[in-house]
């Protein structure tokens, strides 16, 4: 074998290749059971909503339940259990597809630019977090929909069908209930669409600028999380309209991670303006963590630091979090204000 550099670099480099595309087809296996179980506990979730909803029209006609209580019965243990492998199996792909990006962030050292110097691993990394956390958003936002919005609507519909034959069999009396169940069921599905519209792209931020959005979204948090989010804010001039976007964001990653952190204690999010600089700090009271241990690992729990990161260097800012166990959590954005004109 020979040991010329240019030839040890080769072989390895077709190692590391072989490894690579060993462990994406295992992946993409998997991804495919994923995708099969994935659709089983949304059809067994469907045919759960038809089995309590023919339950409880049998119920009201005074018929008897059991065979419909029977039915929902085993249609819900089925669903339990193919949900629980299907949480199981995701689990299993985010470590494989931790240890792929791994092995691709560590192969960029092999290989070189045009000017001949080494491939920034780090850099790599950062790209695919980018892309990686953008599909996961468009991921989560296709779960919440399916367990909101889409949900209501299966609902709603089925409603309709049962209000459909009460009216064929002159059932009237039993119409006015139903349809005023449909009617809460409507109303809630339209908030949880707002809700969702008003995530994606708050309109009072491109209205009234950051601090009434803010208020706004900190207003809506509190009311779904229930627990006490202070926030104060210094007079704000207009910003470009990116870091107005960025900064709003960050506000809502720390607060989703004091949400999952920080176990219902106090936040304190403040803006202010000192010096020619903006400061945003996000702070929770909860039980803190070790940032080092964090910064270790490549994987899905670093994803939100590293995301609010790269946000705040796209606008010229500086992002820091400061937290140990047992003294909370400190996120901290400074950012020059831009000079008047």
């Amino acid at each position: 074998m020979s040991t010329e550099p240019a030839a040890l670099l080769e072989r390895a480099t077709a190692i590391v290749t072989a490894q690579l595309n060993e462990l994406r087809d295992l992946y993409h296996a998997a991804l495919h059971q994923h995708e099969d179980i994935r659709r089983r506990v949304q059809q067994l979730s469907r045919q759960l909503d038809e089995a309590v909803i023919q339950e409880r029209f049998a119920r009201e006609r005074g018929m008897s339940t059991v065979a419909a209580t029977a039915r929902v019965n085993q249609i819900r243990a089925e669903h339990a259990a193919a949900a629980a492998t299907e949480a199981e199996l995701r689990r299993a792909m985010r470590q494989l597809d931790q240890l792929i990006r791994q092995i691709e962030m560590s192969s960029t050292t092999l290989t070189r630019n045009a000017e001949g110097i080494a491939a920034d691993p780090w850099v790599q990394a950062l790209r695919a977090q980018i892309i990686k956390g953008r599909e996961e958003e468009r991921i989560r936002l296709a779960r919440e929909v399916h367990d909101g919005p889409a949900q209501v609507l299966a609902n709603a519909l089925m409603g309709v069908e049962v209000c459909q034959n009460l009216l064929q069999e002159q059932h009237l009396d039993r119409l006015g209930s139903i349809l005023s169940q449909l009617g809460d069921s409507v109303r809630e599905g339209l908030r949880e669409v707002r809700s969702f519209i008003a995530d994606l792209r708050p309109g009072k931020l491109e209205e009234q600028g950051l601090v009434a959005a803010l208020h706004e979204y900190i207003r809506r948090y509190r009311d779904t999380v229930s627990n006490a989010v202070h926030f104060e804010a210094d007079p704000l001039p207009r910003l470009p309209a990116e870091a107005e976007i960025v900064l709003y964001r960050i506000v809502q990653e720390a607060l989703q991670n004091a949400r999952k952190h920080a176990r219902g204690a106090p936040v304190r999010v403040t803006l202010t303006t000192r010096n020619g600089q903006l400061q945003l700090i996000i702070r929770d009271e909860g039980p803190g963590f070790d940032l080092r241990e964090v910064s270790r690992r490549a994987g899905r729990e670093s994803w939100g630091l590293t995301s609010m990161r790269e946000r705040a260097e796209l606008i010229g800012a500086q992002l820091t979090v400061t937290t140990r166990h047992g003294a909370g959590t400190e996120v901290h954005v400074k950012m020059p204000l831009p000079t008047a004109r």
